[in-house]
């Protein structure tokens, strides 16, 4: 038989029909229950169903649920991978100008990894080499992109003395030699106001992480400043000043929530305006200290069904098609240069000196550690039996590079990303046939 089945269909009941969704593909088709019980026999009969149904049987082919006899879905998901993680020369560096925040948020991951940290922020030695290595990735490198994301602690603590002076300077390289740079921040929102907003969208940021931790009572609850002043109604006016005076930015309010979060957190939809709207998706994450519950899934379902009907985007973390990778960790290109001038992969692990993937020397140049670097880099995130085997492979691609790194050197079973996920596989299929107005 020149055809086969791919390995990557799943089939999800639904109300008075199947879907049929292909996840290597991202190939959704609703079918009624009786269609269903004939396609699913002529899927074990190839020749006869292309005999009896060709058009149909030649949709099949196109979507991926059908595929040619000799077609490794495997080794194509390896070379996809292969291709983002190592076949570009886009950079992304994090950099962290402070590991000190304003507020002290009893989940925080620097804290909760016992960061070692001072209380201080980037050198102005370790700026000018920041400078010098964004040079040479521009002129030596010969990089085609460059996206400096600003991380912490909380960076813009630090606008003026660090963050300002860095973008400087990057526009100033990157323009000289016709390369794009890019911005963006991850911020707890409260340090803003108009004229940083207006220097930032002059400096190309294009995107804003901005954590918020539910409806007013609640966020109050957990972001306030060391004298207990509540910080919401400055997070949300700064957001919707965002949206007012950047236009081609996009704002991600990620929501770390538990079950109390998820039961007054529609509320934050009446605050906030309607440019945000255009400009504002949401980012629901669970605190990741509170343990997995099937109730909280149900809420995230509700919830996030309340604010796709006020407008509002929101994807769900667990379930990333034809992404071929993790993280964005995973990119050979990306690393966290700290305030220190240490160099880590990724920015919510411990910096210990054992995590140490490199240094930045006042030249500009990275010391790389390449004995470190090549156990990251040893396999791909998915290069395990467990992952190879399973259908939810292409949504998934593993654990990230992080976890993959610290799982071998601990020699411990590789951690599935789905034991704990809130939405089941069924409920993210039949949300995404929703979206696509495939059934009511």
């Amino acid at each position: 038989m020149k055809d086969k089945v791919s390995k990557y269909n799943i089939e999800v009941e639904y109300s008075n029909c199947m879907l049929l969704y292909n996840g290597l593909t991202n190939a959704l088709l609703p079918v009624s229950h009786k269609e269903y019980a004939i396609i699913s026999t002529f899927m074990d009969y190839l020749s006869e169903f292309e005999n009896k149904f060709p058009d149909l049987y030649a949709s099949f082919k196109r979507s991926g649920f059908i595929i040619d006899s000799n077609f490794d879905e495997l080794a194509y998901i390896k070379l996809q991978n292969k291709k983002r993680v190592f076949a570009h020369n886009n950079y992304h560096i994090t950099i962290n100008p402070t590991l000190e925040c304003n507020l002290k948020c009893w989940y925080c991951s620097v804290d909760y990894a016992g960061a070692k940290h001072t209380r201080e922020r980037m050198s102005d030695e370790t700026i000018n080499a920041l400078i010098k290595h964004i040079d040479d990735l521009i002129t030596t490198q010969k990089a085609s992109s460059i996206l400096l994301d600003w991380f912490g602690g909380e960076p813009l603590m630090y606008f003026d003395e660090v963050i300002e002076k860095v973008s400087e300077q990057a526009l100033r390289i990157s323009a000289e030699h016709g390369v794009k740079c890019y911005q963006q921040i991850t911020t707890n929102g409260t340090l803003l106001n108009k004229e940083r907003i207006l220097k930032m969208n002059d400096a190309n940021f294009r995107f804003f992480q901005i954590s918020m931790d539910g409806s007013e009572r609640r966020h109050n609850q957990i972001k306030f400043y060391h004298d207990k002043t509540p910080t919401y109604r400055t997070v949300i006016e700064n957001v919707n000043m965002i949206a007012d005076l950047m236009p081609n930015t996009v704002v991600n309010l990620r929501i770390n929530y538990d079950k109390q979060t998820l039961k007054s957190i529609c509320d934050i939809i009446n605050d906030l305006s309607e440019n945000s709207k255009k400009r504002v998706r949401f980012d629901f994450q669970r605190v990741w200290q509170v343990p997995f519950d099937k109730k909280v899934g149900q809420y995230l379902i509700d919830v996030k069904k309340e604010f796709q009907q006020a407008g509002f985007k929101s994807d769900y973390w667990a379930y990333k098609p034809l992404r071929f990778f993790r993280c964005y960790a995973d990119n050979f290109h990306h690393y966290v240069i700290n305030y220190n001038g240490k160099v880590f992969k990724c920015s919510a692990r411990d910096y210990g000196d054992n995590l140490v993937i490199g240094n930045l020397l006042p030249s500009g140049k990275i010391e790389w550690n390449e004995d470190i670097l090549s156990k990251y880099f040893n396999k791909a995130t998915f290069e395990n039996e467990r992952c190879e085997t399973c259908k939810m492979l292409p949504l998934c691609m593993g654990p990230c590079i992080q976890k993959c790194y610290e799982t071998r050197e601990r020699n411990e079973k590789n951690v599935c990303l789905y034991d704990n996920v809130e939405i089941s596989l069924s409920n993210y299929v039949i949300e995404i046939a929703k979206q696509k107005n495939l059934v009511l």
